[in-house]
């Protein structure tokens, strides 16, 4: 039997209500209410910015891997100097100790050096040029009418002495005058050189007398500051000392000075046997000789220091002092050689 076509759509209206209940196959089905209530749960506050799901999924951006890189740079490393413990600070009042590591370096208070003293030549040992030369032979002496006499002999082997010293074995022509020498040492230069306050005597024209005057010393025997002393020495003439002086009134201060330089020498004693030797060594060839500064008669007046003018109806001459000379006399440097 066949069904109208308008029964089969009520039958069919029916069913389809039947088919939609309130339970889904998830579970229950939510009510009006209960979506309400989800969709201002799931509401984001205002002010805060949406994150998307793609965005926590992407890795950080160059420029902010950039930035940490430098911030881990500019932090300070640790070095052995911050790592080690910091030393405690010594209370007020109490004595440091020196660091002995500092001492190794030498950084910490470092003794100035001091500069080795400079002795540099500036005057030469006084010479005198001879004006004129003359022979002493010994063939002549104490010969009739001869020059050469014994007295004369021994008055030149008295300037002798002051010219040349000995060595042991011989006579060697000195640099300078030979004088003696008393001294107190004030400063050691090392070598065997010594600042020292000295006086002397002197030697002809050559060498002027001088007293407690600043001089330098050249000693063969080791001396100590504040000995006292005297020596034969040759004068070698005035050097310029540069040194840093260890004595009053001067202590401490570097400079330089001109003084008169001496040389410890053994000198030749005048005496008989060293008479005898000189002419032994004369005899044998030995050049030796000696320079005199004497004073002679002036020829133009005669020794007498001015010359006469005769007047006419006086008895008296007119009298004129001689320029030449002084008081009659005049000096002359004279070299004597010696012969056999």
């Amino acid at each position: 039997m066949r069904l109208p076509n308008t029964l089969l759509l009520m039958v069919a209206l029916a069913t389809a209500q039947a088919a939609t209940p309130e339970v889904s196959p998830f579970g229950k089905k939510a009510s009006a209410a209960e979506k309400a209530e989800l969709a201002k749960e799931g509401e984001v506050p205002k002010g805060v910015p949406k994150m998307d799901e793609a965005d926590t999924r992407k890795p950080a951006p160059k420029e902010k891997l950039a930035d940490e890189a430098e911030k881990a740079a500019a932090k300070p490393k640790m070095t052995a100097e911050t790592e080690a413990p910091k030393k405690m600070k010594p209370a007020e009042g109490a004595e440091q100790k020196p660091d002995p590591e500092m001492k190794k370096d030498g950084t910490e208070n470092p003794e100035p050096k001091e500069e080795a003293p400079e002795i540099t030549p500036f005057r030469s040992a006084q010479s005198m040029t001879a004006d004129t030369t003359r022979t002493f032979k010994l063939a002549n002496l104490n010969k009739p009418l001869a020059l050469e006499t014994t007295r004369e002999l021994q008055r030149l082997f008295g300037v002798f002495v002051t010219q040349h010293v000995t060595d042991g074995k011989a006579f060697v022509k000195a640099p300078g005058p030979v004088t003696a020498i008393t001294y107190t040492i004030l400063q050691d230069l090392g070598e065997g050189r010594y600042v020292a306050k000295a006086s002397w005597a002197a030697v002809g024209e050559a060498l002027p007398a001088s007293t407690d005057v600043w001089a330098i010393l050249l000693l063969d025997t080791e001396a100590k500051v504040g000995a006292t002393g005297s020596i034969i020495g040759t004068h070698a003439g005035t050097v310029a000392l540069k040194f840093t002086a260890k004595f009053s009134p001067i202590t401490d201060k570097t400079l330089t000075l001109r003084r008169e330089a001496f040389i410890e020498c053994k000198a030749i004693v005048p005496s008989n046997e060293n008479l005898e030797k000189f002419i032994q060594q004369v005899s044998q060839g030995g050049e030796f000789s000696v320079v005199i500064f004497e004073k002679t008669n002036c020829k133009p007046c005669n020794g007498l220091g001015y010359t006469r003018e005769p007047q006419k109806g006086k008895l008296e001459d007119k009298r004129t002092p001689c320029t030449l000379c002084q008081h009659g006399k005049l000096p002359i440097v004279t070299e004597t050689k010696f012969v056999p």
